[in-house]
């Protein structure tokens, strides 16, 4: 159920996540739009968070906002102007922790780029009495290599190191990637389409903001006005991805943006995804045992431990997997090659033939073959 409406206020408010875009130039989303919108929220019972662009509000603006609860997230030229704002850190243009204003209540998020990828816990370091929480997202994900998956596993143990000293110190610094999956115990993804869904400037309705700057005129899923509309929408959830749901990656966004943007697929990840989150997942426990003799994390679930970095391989029957504390039974099927595991080079014939003996519906899906011409 949709409890939560992402308003983009300006074209060119920065990407709070892994979606990307180009907006330069402020574009704010017509007053009149922007009335519909909160009454939209208003009669569905939605909490608003709003996304603003690089200029300050117009004072009109400002009082139509005073008429709902909402959050507000900003780039980092507005964080004086609305100081109980999250904050967007954009790391590709080289902004650090260092230059936000103190607080340390204040929740982060910092962009990072494959380029930054290296000074990845040098940039945590920055934010070190900056900031309460930093939600670190690793943009370009889809371009990552062996080579980018090996650093950002080293910068995760550094990154891992820091937050344990951290909360030796009496300084429980929130960082995303490392402290969620230690105080979950079931999946908590962003669930796009699921529980929020994002009001673009043009008045229409979103999956998320990564859709509407990707293809508005195809991707829009309704209006404010005539409400949501989201085709096969069971697609989207948890129970309908056979991957994500065998997977204890708890704190994983699971992004149907980049499910789409990669796989092509609503509710199948691809192995950037999958692996970095297990390497999180990891770098977690590592923490977690670490700190057992402290309070909370003594009292805290254990983090179970997995010989594996691809879930594909609970899925396929490879290895078990673990769920809840608890080892899951597979059915095994026609053991992968090697290599497909390892996600090299491969070729397409055998590929397909190894598609078909897990699932025949993949196969006539890629083969693009109706019901009807099914043998």
């Amino acid at each position: 159920m949709i409890t939560h409406l992402l308003v983009l206020l300006d074209k060119s408010a920065p990407s709070f996540c892994y979606y990307q875009h180009d907006c330069q130039v402020p574009e704010l989303m017509p007053s009149h739009i922007l009335a519909d919108t909160i009454n939209y929220a208003k009669t569905n019972n939605l909490f608003v968070t709003f996304l603003l662009g690089k200029q300050p509000l117009p004072t009109e603006y400002e009082e139509i906002l005073d008429t709902i609860d909402h959050v507000k997230i900003v780039p980092l030229s507005l964080a004086d102007t609305y100081k109980d704002a999250i904050v967007v850190l954009e790391g590709r243009y080289g902004q650090s922790g260092k230059e936000l204003p103190d607080d340390p209540r204040r929740q982060v998020i910092f962009r990072l780029s494959r380029e930054q990828l290296p000074r990845m816990a040098e940039s945590l370091r920055s934010f070190i009495d900056k900031c309460g929480r930093v939600d670190l997202y690793p943009v370009d994900m889809e371009h990552y290599v062996e080579n980018d998956i090996r650093e950002y596993s080293g910068q995760l143990k550094q990154a891992a190191e820091l937050v344990a000293t951290e909360y030796k110190l009496g300084h429980a610094m929130e960082v995303n990637l490392i402290s969620d999956r230690m105080l979950l115990q079931e999946m908590n993804n962003c669930n796009a389409g699921v529980t929020h869904c994002t009001a673009a400037p043009d008045g229409r309705l979103y999956i998320c903001p990564g859709f509407y700057y990707d293809d508005s005129e195809r991707c829009a899923v309704g209006s404010v006005t005539s409400g949501l509309d989201i085709k096969n929408d069971q697609l989207l959830t948890l129970e309908h991805a056979p991957i994500c749901s065998k997977c204890d990656a708890y704190h994983c966004k699971r992004c149907v943006y980049l499910n789409k943007k990669i796989t092509m697929e609503w509710n199948t990840p691809s192995r950037q995804q999958c692996v970095l989150a297990h390497l999180e997942r990891n770098a977690g426990k590592s923490v977690q045992e670490e700190l057992l003799e402290m309070e909370p994390f003594s009292d805290l679930p254990r983090i179970p431990a997995i010989g594996y970095l691809d879930p594909l391989l609970v899925v396929t029957g490879q290895v078990e997997g673990v769920k809840n504390g608890q080892k899951q039974s597979c059915q095994r099927t026609e053991d992968l090659p090697l290599k497909l595991v390892q996600a090299e080079k491969l070729d397409n014939r055998e590929l397909l033939i190894h598609i078909f003996r897990m699932q025949r519906e993949i196969l006539y899906k890629l083969e693009g073959l109706s019901a009807g011409d099914r043998q």
